[in-house]
């Protein structure tokens, strides 16, 4: 089998990449080249926002598209165009950011998608993406897979989540929880990732297209995501509470460059039966641990310090901490 990867250069991707290569399938990375080559793969250049991009693949042969990289609905659409009738499977990397924010949970996969909630102009793009791809699969063009992820975790993670809570706790700092982290997330290990997608890729062609989300069947609060990370490293949290609307802080505009803690203050719990009873696919991991997966990787590492976030400081600051 060969399968073109879109993106991929980083975290999630070579958890995937890994996972593919191991079950014999033939990958072909596509990504600006702005990151070091995935060793295992063929490397190609291809930046999808210039025209005429996707051109240097009109003589491959692949038998499915994973795509990580479609931040902008016109590549899918693009991708869509180029590809239809060329591959029976385009596998899209979706987010539960797609759903409305709800008060009934678990959240499964027909529930009502679009603002209000915390990441809008980002979902709007991957449910134009998927709405989309129903389109092509609808006419016949390839099966779509959309994957709809919380949060995800594990070693190689360049946001800093798992590494916000450890750095502080080991420096011995405050962690700031809007509204005493009552909030409750989602959460998935990238390998996990990895292993529902060979799974995908092992089906025989439905003819249609599907959505999953994929979680593991717990949900944990933020508070409850420190108290996890706590018992990991050993070390007992200091934990202060405070009230989002004290501060005029945009809860519907969740911007993890400038945060207080790396989850924002809503609930989001993902409903993972769809993908159990359809797939026969489970998460190995639950959050736990991914966590002190994470943190044994994380301390062989060198800078450990917590990085600095100017809503962090301002809470800081005006709670004399």
């Amino acid at each position: 089998m060969n399968v073109l990867i879109f993106g991929g250069t980083r975290f999630m991707g070579r958890y995937v990449l890994r996972a593919l290569l191991d079950v014999g399938i033939d990958v072909t990375i596509a990504n600006r080249g702005t990151r070091e080559e995935n060793k295992g793969a063929h490397n190609v250049i291809c930046d999808r926002s210039q025209p005429g991009a996707l051109e240097q693949f009109k003589d491959s042969k692949f038998d499915a598209v994973i795509d990580f990289s479609a931040y902008a609905s016109d590549w899918v659409e693009q991708a869509g165009n180029f590809f239809a009738g060329k591959i029976s499977r385009y596998i899209f990397i979706s987010t539960g950011a797609v759903y409305t924010s709800s008060q009934v949970f678990p959240i499964t996969e027909d529930f009502p998608k679009g603002p209000p909630h915390p990441f809008a102009p980002y979902a709007a793009e991957k449910i134009r993406s998927e709405s989309l791809l129903r389109e092509f699969s609808s006419k016949g063009a390839f099966d779509t897979t959309a994957l709809r992820l919380p949060f995800v975790m594990g070693p190689d993670n360049y946001e800093d989540r798992e590494s916000f809570v450890f750095s502080r706790l080991l420096s011995k700092q405050p962690i700031f929880l809007a509204n005493g982290g009552k909030s409750i997330h989602s959460f998935i290990y990238a390998g996990d990732v990895a292993s529902a997608i060979v799974r995908i890729l092992s089906l025989i062609r439905s003819k249609g297209s599907e959505e999953f989300n994929l979680a593991i069947p717990q949900a944990t609060t933020s508070r409850g995501f420190v108290d996890l990370a706590s018992e990991v490293c050993g070390i007992e949290p200091t934990v202060i509470s405070y009230q989002p609307e004290e501060f005029q802080i945009d809860t519907n505009n969740f911007d993890l460059k400038n945060v207080a803690f790396p989850f924002p203050a809503n609930n989001a719990y993902l409903s993972s039966e769809k993908i159990l009873h359809r797939l026969g696919f489970a998460p190995a991991y639950d959050l736990k641990s991914m966590l002190a997966e994470y943190y044994e990787w994380w301390m062989k590492g060198s800078n450990k310090a917590p990085k600095e976030y100017p809503l962090e400081n301002r809470i800081k600051e005006a709670l004399g901490r």
